[in-house]
């Protein structure tokens, strides 16, 4: 969940409203569709992510607008990129209908991810980037505020969860109870106050004065507060009431809840259990080239792992044009990721605010108990390049796409098998990029595809085959060799975000399918730079149209 301000006025009011049909019908169809598009985000951006049932029932009604007045156009007479438009626009349109049907506002709180720990992570940053101006400021304010109404309108919602039947599993609760009891805590350690602390020295009085007056009223009087009253809220009141299940299929409508969000993630028409047996034949494959491979060997030492991954990140660099003929402008910054980051996770891709406020940053895990003396090559290929930083800044790039394309969907996610799916494919290519040059590296690439594969599994085991949490843990630790703390928290994610972690495999399935058709059919003509261009050339898409336009670039290939 992001942090857009509630309140939002109706769409109804909006000054961008369509013009009367005849007046339309007089426009020709590219001009109207761009109209469409582009309005569309207008108005359906300062919606995102607003909890209340005001704004859910406006953002319902504008995605059925818009389906309607995109159906009204004739898609035949447009040129190639406008019908990609076109095609983009109305699946997204309907995903995002079938999306609002499901009442997911009323299961707010995640452990692992949502506005609270979003705010915090973006504090814990400015130890090391403070932010630069009174302006940037201003906008932190905002966000503050608006990261407050969120959280008092989760807390109205559960309320209303608990009467309707849905309440979030317990185990989770219970992950995120000592996490707000932390970042509520009024102490001059807590994170929300390193903004005040860095105050840049450029910030002249009266200015800094008035700005440090305000920034220590938001923490210590409003966001403070707020989370102490979602704590105590969930642990006095929601805590006795959440539920000892796991699946989703546990809540009314649960069984096509997941359903929907499985074909989203995956963009099949596949069911959980053919995913299923698709998760469990690919665990198998890849234990087996584990298994051909030797034995790793002890690791010694340390390294610095910042400077180590911006030695990797110059070694990617000059081995990409090998197999890419266009690269981003845009550089990525690689910063640690603080006391803030994911203990599960090494590296994680922030990408670049639509607005240019922020950089495209990779976060290493630099905490205690990681490993400082391996560097993970496999998840710098796919968090950083040619992965998710390089498909990410070269859709921003395209100036000439429409900011739905461009930007991303302003609410509930745009391609999520292509963006997964890219990034686990682009550590595929280490070997040909020359970048796993030892048995460890491979193994680490291995291992990245195994994870994958295993979400297949205990995902849709959980959530509809009737997995119990244990033996989810127990399958985990057992085909990936993670300890039980390790094992716990992949599986809490699990359960968290259902079918989210389908789109990797699956996604990656997809891109090496397509590209040994194009190996097939163009033979001799086939060129990695240029098959690769025109994967990414148009942004993240569905894959079923991803194919589609990949069969009538072969058949001009041909």
């Amino acid at each position: 969940m992001g942090l857009a301000g509630c309140g939002a006025p109706s769409p109804s009011a909006s000054p961008l409203a369509p013009a009367p049909a005849q007046a339309r019908n007089a426009i020709a169809p590219p001009e109207r569709l761009s109209r469409i598009v582009d309005r569309y985000w207008d108005e359906r951006a300062p919606l995102a992510n607003d909890l209340t049932a005001q704004s859910l029932a406006d953002s319902l009604a504008v995605e059925r607008r818009f389906l309607a007045e995109i159906l009204a156009i004739p898609r035949d007479p447009l040129a190639a990129e406008s019908r990609l438009t076109y095609d983009i626009f109305r699946r997204q349109r309907e995903q995002d209908i079938g999306a609002l049907t499901y009442p997911a506002e009323l299961l707010p709180i995640d452990p692992f991810d949502g506005p609270p720990l979003d705010l915090a992570r973006a504090a814990a940053d400015m130890a090391e980037y403070p932010l630069k101006s009174a302006h940037d400021y201003a906008k932190w304010l905002q966000r503050i505020e608006s990261s407050v109404r969120w959280m008092r309108q989760a807390v109205a919602n559960m309320r209303e969860g608990m009467g309707r039947g849905y309440t979030s599993p317990r185990v989770l609760m219970e992950r995120a109870l000592p996490l707000l009891q932390g970042l509520g805590a009024d102490t001059p350690v807590n994170v929300f106050y390193v903004p005040l602390r860095t105050l840049p020295d450029a910030i002249k009085d009266p200015e800094r004065t008035r700005l440090s007056a305000a920034l220590n009223h938001a923490v210590k009087d409003q966001l403070l507060p707020g989370i102490r009253e979602l704590h105590d809220f969930i642990q006095s009141d929601y805590l006795p009431r959440t539920r000892l299940s796991v699946a989703l299929a546990a809540l009314p409508l649960g069984t096509s809840w997941y359903a929907s969000l499985v074909r989203r993630a995956t963009d099949t028409p596949l069911t959980p259990n053919d995913i299923h047996s698709i998760g469990t034949a690919e665990v198998e494959r890849i234990r087996a080239r584990l298994q051909s491979l030797p034995a790793p060997l002890p690791t010694a030492g340390s390294a610095d792992p910042l400077t180590a991954y911006q030695d990797l990140k110059t070694q990617t660099l000059a081995a990409l044009p090998a197999m890419f003929a266009a690269l981003p402008q845009a550089d990525f910054e690689i910063r640690a990721a603080g006391a803030l980051g994911d203990a599960a996770t090494a590296l994680r891709y922030q990408r670049a605010a639509a607005d240019g406020a922020t950089p495209a940053i990779l976060y290493v895990n630099t905490a205690a108990g990681a490993r400082p003396a391996i560097i993970d090559i496999a998840g710098f290929l796919q968090e950083a390049l040619p992965g998710r930083h390089l498909q990410s800044a070269l859709q921003q790039e395209r100036a000439d796409l429409p900011k739905f394309r461009r930007l991303g969907a302003p609410r509930l996610g745009g391609a999520p098998a292509f963006v997964e799916g890219w990034a686990l494919y682009a550590a595929s290519l280490g070997e040909d990029l020359g970048l796993y040059r030892d048995d460890e590296a491979k193994r680490g690439a291995a291992s990245a595809q195994l994870k994958c594969a295993a979400a297949l599994v205990v995902d849709t085991g959980l959530h509809a085959k009737g997995w119990t949490r244990a033996q989810a843990v127990e399958y985990l630790r057992a085909q990936l060799a993670l300890d039980e703390t390790g094992a716990d928290l992949m599986t809490d994610r699990f359960v968290a975000q259902p079918a989210e972690a389908l789109s990797c495999k699956m996604g990656e399935l997809k891109f090496q399918a397509l590209r040994s058709r194009a190996q097939q059919q163009l033979g001799a003509k086939f060129d990695y730079r240029e098959y690769h261009s025109e994967v990414l050339k148009d942004g993240a898409m569905p894959l079923d149209i991803l194919e589609a336009k990949l069969r009538v670039w072969m058949d001009a290939q041909r």
